[in-house]
C-alpha cells in the first residue's frame, strides 16, 4: 500500500486550491455546502448577506477600496507619484480612446434627447362599450398590426441623427375608482394606431385626453406615492412567458358566464379606489427587431433543446460522452416540461416586443392605505406560471425596507419626482431614462392590457352604452 505523501512534498498549487475552498474563492469549493457562517470569509457572501440588511455595495466596496488605498501608500509612499506620472506619460495612448468614446456617447445620447424633443404626442382615451365579445386574441392581433421597426435604419440614421424606432405607451389609470384605457402614441403614428383598433373592435371610441401624468402635481407634504416597476422575474429575457389568455382558455370563446379573465381581477383592485386614491399603470413598448430578435429565437431554441435533452437520457447512461448516440434516448417530458416547451414554442411564433412596465399608487396622506398599495404592487399576480414565468414589483420605492436606508424620507422623495419624469416622458429603452426591460410577445400583452369582455362587471370600469356611427350613405334624401 502506498503510503501518503508528507505534507513537505504538496505542491503550492494543491495547498492553493485548499485556501481558494476554504474561503469559497475556487470553483471546487463552491460544489460543498457553506456554513451558516460563509459570509464572514467570503467577500461575496458577505455583500450578499449585508445586501439582505439593507446594505449597498457601494457602502461596503468604497471604505474597503479607500482602506487599501490607504495601506499601500503607507507602506509605499511613492506609489501615486508613480501611478500619476504613469497615466500622464501614457495619455497619448490611452487619452484619444477614453474621450473619443466618451463622445461618441454623448453625442447618440444628445441626438436622441434632441429626436425625442421633436417628437409631437398624443394620449388617447379608449371607452369601452358595454358588449364587447371578443377574446384577447383580437388585441393580439392589434399588437401585431402596430408592430414596426421603421426609422433607424442605417448606422447614420442611429447614431448621428438619434433616430429610433417608435415607442407606445397602452395604459390604465384609475381616479377615485373610476377606471381608463389610454394608449400614448407619437402623433405620426395616430391613424395607424385608430386603424388597427376600429378593425378588431368596431365598437369602441377614441379621443384625444389630457395626459393626467403632466397634469398631476406631486406635493410630498400632501400626497404619499408608492412606486416599482414590473419585470419578468423567473426569465428576464422573455423566452418562458406569463400564463396569457390562451392558458384561460379564453381563445375558446365559451359563454360568458364561464369566462375566467385574469384582467378582471386588475380592474377590480383598480376599481377598489376612492376618494383622492390613484392608480397607474405603464406598459412601453417597441419593437424587437434584428439581432436582438434572433438571439431571442435562439436562446428559446436552446432552452427547449435543453429540456427535451434532460427528459432523454437513458438510465445508467448519463455519464456517457456526447457522442455515444446511446446516451440519449426518447424524450419522455412530464407533464409541466411538456407545458413549458408548448409555452415556449407559442410564444417563440409571435410578434416580440421590447418591453417595459411601471407602475405606482398615489393618494393624499390621510386617504393612503397600504393594503390597497399592496394590491397594486402585486397586481398583476393572476398571470403567475410558476412553471414558467412571471411579473414581480423591483426598483424605485421597493428598496426602502429598513430606515437606515433613507434617512428622513430624502432618497423617497428624490425617486418619487424621478419616477414622475421617467413616467410622464414615457422613457423606459432610450434617454434620458434607460431602465432595465424584457422581452414580451403579442400573446402575453394582450393579456396585460385589452378592452374588457362583457363578463368584466367592475363598478369602476368606465363604459359607454353603444358605439355611435354614421347614418347609412344610401339613405333617401
Amino acid at each position: 500500500m502506498a503510503e501518503e505523501a508528507p505534507k513537505s512534498l504538496i505542491s503550492p498549487a494543491a495547498d492553493l486550491a485548499s485556501l481558494g475552498e476554504f474561503f469559497s474563492f475556487s470553483d471546487h469549493g463552491k460544489k460543498h455546502k457553506k456554513s451558516q457562517w460563509s459570509y464572514l470569509y467570503s467577500l461575496h457572501d458577505f455583500i450578499e448577506w449585508a445586501a439582505d440588511w439593507g446594505i449597498s455595495r457601494p457602502v461596503i466596496l468604497i471604505p474597503l477600496y479607500l482602506a487599501m488605498v490607504i495601506l499601500i501608500i503607507s507602506l509605499v509612499p511613492i506609489v501615486p507619484i508613480l501611478a500619476f506620472g504613469w497615466l500622464f506619460l501614457m495619455l497619448p495612448v490611452w487619452g484619444p480612446v477614453v474621450f473619443g468614446i466618451s463622445f461618441i456617447r454623448i453625442w447618440h445620447w444628445y441626438a436622441q434627447s434632441l429626436f425625442i424633443a421633436k417628437r409631437k404626442v398624443v394620449l388617447l382615451e379608449v371607452k369601452m362599450p358595454r358588449d364587447i365579445t371578443k377574446s384577447p386574441r383580437a388585441m393580439e392581433q392589434v399588437f401585431n398590426s402596430i408592430w414596426t421597426s421603421g426609422g433607424e435604419t442605417t448606422f447614420i440614421d442611429r447614431f448621428y441623427e438619434g433616430k429610433m424606432r417608435p415607442v407606445l405607451s397602452f395604459e390604465l389609470a384609475s381616479f377615485g375608482g373610476e377606471v381608463h384605457f389610454y394608449i400614448w402614441v407619437w402623433k405620426g403614428l395616430r391613424d395607424v394606431i385608430e386603424t388597427a383598433i376600429y378593425a378588431q373592435y368596431p365598437e369602441v371610441e377614441i379621443f384625444e385626453a389630457e395626459d393626467y401624468a403632466r397634469k398631476f402635481v406631486y406635493d410630498p407634504e400632501t400626497y404619499d406615492m408608492y412606486a416599482n416597476d414590473q419585470i419578468l422575474e423567473g426569465d428576464m429575457s422573455g423566452v418562458k412567458p406569463i400564463k396569457s389568455y390562451i392558458d384561460f382558455e379564453l381563445d375558446k370563446d365559451p359563454k360568458t358566464e364561464f369566462l375566467i379573465d385574469p384582467f378582471a381581477q386588475v380592474i377590480e383592485v383598480l376599481s377598489s379606489l376612492r376618494g383622492s386614491e390613484q392608480a397607474w399603470i405603464q406598459i412601453v413598448l417597441t419593437a424587437l427587431k434584428g439581432s436582438a430578435d434572433k438571439k431571442f429565437m435562439a436562446d428559446a431554441d436552446k432552452v427547449v433543446a435543453d429540456i427535451r435533452k434532460a427528459a432523454s437520457l437513458n438510465p445508467g447512461k448519463e455519464d456517457a460522452p456526447e457522442s455515444d448516440e446511446r446516451k440519449y434516448g426518447f424524450p419522455r417530458p412530464t407533464w409541466m416540461e411538456n407545458e413549458l416547451i408548448q409555452a415556449i414554442q407559442r410564444n417563440r411564433a409571435k410578434k416580440h416586443y421590447m418591453v417595459g412596465v411601471r407602475l405606482c399608487y398615489i393618494a393624499k396622506i390621510a386617504d393612503y392605505r397600504s393594503d390597497v398599495r399592496s394590491a397594486i404592487r402585486w397586481i398583476f399576480l393572476p398571470y403567475t406560471n410558476q412553471n414558467s414565468n412571471w411579473l414581480r414589483p423591483k426598483r424605485w420605492h421597493g428598496p426602502f425596507d429598513y430606515p437606515w436606508q433613507d434617512f428622513q424620507g430624502i432618497r423617497f422623495r428624490m425617486t418619487s419626482r424621478r419616477f414622475l419624469d421617467a413616467y410622464r416622458r414615457r422613457s423606459f429603452f432610450y434617454a434620458p431614462w434607460v431602465t432595465p426591460h424584457h422581452v414580451m410577445s403579442s400573446e402575453s400583452l394582450a393579456s396585460i392590457w385589452h378592452p374588457p369582455s362583457a363578463a368584466i362587471k367592475s363598478p369602476g370600469l368606465q363604459r359607454i352604452p353603444a358605439k355611435k356611427s354614421e347614418p347609412p350613405p344610401n339613405l333617401p334624401m
